[in-house]
């Protein structure tokens, strides 16, 4: 067997790891009692329950491993999985949805084994090819697609019952020697029994699960050349959703996907109607998705079962198939058309498709999800813009003035794309977006481009192009030393506190905490905090009969400065005071900063210059952005070029440009609506030199382009 097929690997949710985890805390709590109970009866002492079962056994036992993520026994810490609860990334929106569908491969990181990593056939539409991160974890850790679904299991009793009253034997009634050639039949990888019919079974069942009679997210098998039956219903199975074709011959619909006009028409009716109708109406009137899923529209078919189905990847093919069995021929490609995108040739087999893929975009995970045409990069391209849409500035939220983050990077303006994909829909991307649109030259001008850095407009910059806000939480409270002796929160007083900071203690108030729209810079102190001193400590020396307290005070980073935005002072659990205090910096592009647009292309600012000396058009449109030409040739990155001729028809139409993959647009097309428009084609400019007012010798490649500001700062690195 293979042990890198995906249908034979089961993904472990939160479900499962919390009840193996309960499962071992639970029975060293029993062992524990089983000890108390011995002890006892040894010393003929009487059995007291509440000594027997400490209460907090189970509570710290969750906690711990929720705590560090070492899933297991605190004693036994070599041995347990590590990495299993992380602290949920709150950097983009995007990161955020990216680290929720993030699964690991546990096996170790240093072993250099290339076969666990390589992408497999079965990850098909389940698993982000482009979405893993480079170096030791390559491969490992991987991102579902966009429609992948993990089962969470059904008791598989029901169906051995029907399949029970369907006529077949049991295992311990079945004799070999009468029916050789009998189908035997596996639930969950157990033999149950043996069945002498299975064409007619399988269908049954097939149609119970269309029907919705037992659970979508079983799975059915049937392997004919080695007489097997299979039927999965555990939980982990990754799995993904198809459209069905209706291959009944009594059906009038034969041949064509079970979705019908009637079907879309009434999910666009209950769109409209979303708003007006109560929500427990909807739920009952409303088709959904769930709706589909029950009238046997689309099926869940996991990496197991898809090797046994049909699938033509989009419902145009399923008509050309169709055509072509009719005995029509298929329309040969125009060899004139050198930009079409090329087709398999489709041939006359027997071969009926039983099922149709909703698209082949969905194959994509949630970072490659945003990138336009992934199609036409070149794949580690893909990769690396996966890895870096995670550390994009934009909006992670739209409540973060609410939130007290230990960091947060807001854009001060976040566009949406002007080239955007379908899925970018669902992932929110329009109303959380992490960039902006800027105007891109490639050319390479004064050479403080070369080596992927870029030139930056800097009055674009003073206008407030990508600026961007840093928060910063600090958060201190007061702890109990001892039983009695509580910490304060106050403004220390250099008479009777010993080890004062440096810093200035101006800026607090009496309560010892900072207001809001206080200035402070580096080693201010922002938290004045005390600690009381025990009668009898010596104190190095320094203590004299005055001082009674200690300085703990929290002094703001040496390497920061900022306006304070709010504190907030509460208590915690034990009632004792907390406070947190959050600080906010804006920082404005300078030379070094990282930027990079949504191909892989990063770069850093190697000289900014005002609008004057920048080049300009003959309309007088100033790029903000000029990069270095051999950025493209080696990289092979074309959907940036596309990307930019396609946006620069989207800001002239007003409309959206689609770059969804793996669809019919052409450069052609694109440049034809381009040429509409009265510019050249392709999307060059003739340009002139800031700095003389001359024409450029040759022409320049301008249009708007998506681009991010990424975390890595010059500023943070000094």
């Amino acid at each position: 067997d293979d042990r890198d097929h995906f249908g034979k690997k089961r993904l472990d949710l939160a479900g499962p790891l919390l009840a193996s985890l309960f499962r071992g805390t639970f029975n060293k709590l029993t062992k524990d009692v089983y000890k108390y109970l011995q002890k006892c009866v040894e010393n003929n002492k009487e059995f007291n329950m509440t000594l027997a079962v400490k209460s907090t056994h189970l509570t710290n036992g969750l906690r711990y491993s929720l705590a560090t993520g070492n899933w297991g026994d605190q004693k036994k810490a070599a041995s347990v999985k590590a990495g299993v609860s992380q602290v949920l990334n709150r950097y983009t929106f995007a990161s955020t949805l990216s680290h929720l569908r993030r699964t690991n491969t546990p096996i170790g990181r240093d072993g250099k084994i290339a076969k666990p990593r390589q992408l497999h056939n079965t990850h098909w539409g389940l698993v982000c090819p482009a979405e893993t991160p480079e170096g030791q974890a390559c491969g490992l850790v991987k991102n579902l697609a966009l429609m992948c679904y993990i089962t969470v299991g059904t008791p598989s009793e029901p169906i051995v019952d029907f399949m029970i009253q369907r006529n077949m034997e049991v295992l311990e009634e079945y004799e070999p020697l009468n029916s050789p050639n009998a189908t035997k039949i596996f639930v969950n990888g157990v033999w149950v029994g043996v069945h002498r019919d299975p064409a007619h079974l399988v269908g049954t069942v097939l149609n119970l699960r269309r029907r919705g009679l037992i659970s979508h997210e079983v799975s059915l098998v049937r392997d004919i050349r080695d007489r097997e039956f299979k039927v999965f219903t555990d939980a982990g199975r990754v799995c993904r959703p198809l459209f069905v074709i209706d291959n009944d011959p009594r059906s009038s619909n034969e041949g064509n996907l079970v979705l019908t006009k009637e079907h879309v028409q009434k999910l666009e009716l209950d769109r409209e109607n979303w708003a007006t109708t109560e929500p427990d109406v909807r739920e009952d009137t409303n088709m959904g998705w769930q709706g589909l899923v029950k009238e046997g529209v689309v099926e869940y078919v996991d990496a197991e079962e898809e090797e046994t189905i049909m699938v033509v990847m989009t419902p145009e093919d399923l008509e050309i198939s169709r055509q072509i069995r009719a005995g029509f021929e298929p329309e040969a490609s125009n060899p004139d058309e050198l930009s079409r995108r090329v087709k398999t040739p489709m041939k006359q087999t027997a071969h009926t498709w039983t099922h149709c893929e909703i698209h082949p975009s969905m194959i994509l995970g949630i970072c490659a999800s945003i990138i336009p045409f992934p199609d036409h990069n070149q794949s580690p391209r893909n990769t690396y813009q996966s890895a870096m849409g995670k550390q994009a500035m934009g909006v992670f939220l739209t409540n973060y003035q609410q939130r007290m983050d230990t960091m947060a990077n807001i854009l001060y303006y976040p566009q949406k794309p002007l080239a955007t994909t379908r899925s970018m829909e669902f992932l929110k991307f329009r109303e959380l977006p992490a960039g902006q649109n800027a105007i891109v030259a490639i050319a390479c001008y004064s050479g403080y481009n070369q080596e992927d850095s870029v030139i930056m407009n800097q009055s674009s910059i003073d206008r407030g192009l990508f600026r961007s806000l840093f928060y910063r939480a600090y958060t201190d409270q007061e702890k109990r030393i001892g039983m009695s002796v509580v910490e304060q929160f106050e403004k220390p007083m250099r008479s009777d506190t010993l080890r004062l900071k440096h810093g200035t203690y101006d800026k607090l108030d009496e309560d010892g905490l900072v207001a809001p729209g206080v200035r402070v810079s580096g080693e201010d102190i922002i938290i004045g905090k005390t600690a009381p001193i025990a009668p009898d400590a010596e104190e190095l020396g320094q203590r004299t009969k005055l001082h009674v307290k200690r300085d703990v005070s929290t002094p703001l980073r040496s390497t920061e400065n900022g306006i304070v935005d709010q504190v907030l002072l509460s208590t915690n659990a034990e009632g004792l005071r907390f406070v947190k205090v959050r600080m906010r910096t804006t920082k404005i592009p300078q030379i070094g900063d990282k930027f990079a647009s949504r191909h892989g292309q990063k770069g850093t600012i190697g000289i900014t210059y005002r609008q004057e000396d920048m080049p300009f058009t003959s309309e007088g449109l100033v790029p903000d952005l000029i990069i270095n030409p051999h950025a493209i040739p080696s990289r092979m990155t074309i959907a940036h070029l596309i990307e930019c001729l396609l946006s620069k028809v989207s800001s002239l139409r007003g409309f959206e440009g689609d770059a969804t993959p793996f669809t019919e647009v052409t450069v052609d097309s694109v440049s034809r609506l381009l040429r509409e428009h009265g510019y050249q084609s392709r999307g060059f400019e003739v340009m002139y030199n800031g700095h003389t007012g001359r024409k450029l010798v040759t022409q320049v490649f301008l249009g708007p382009t998506y681009y991010q500001r990424l975390r890595h700062m010059v500023d943070d690195k000094i």
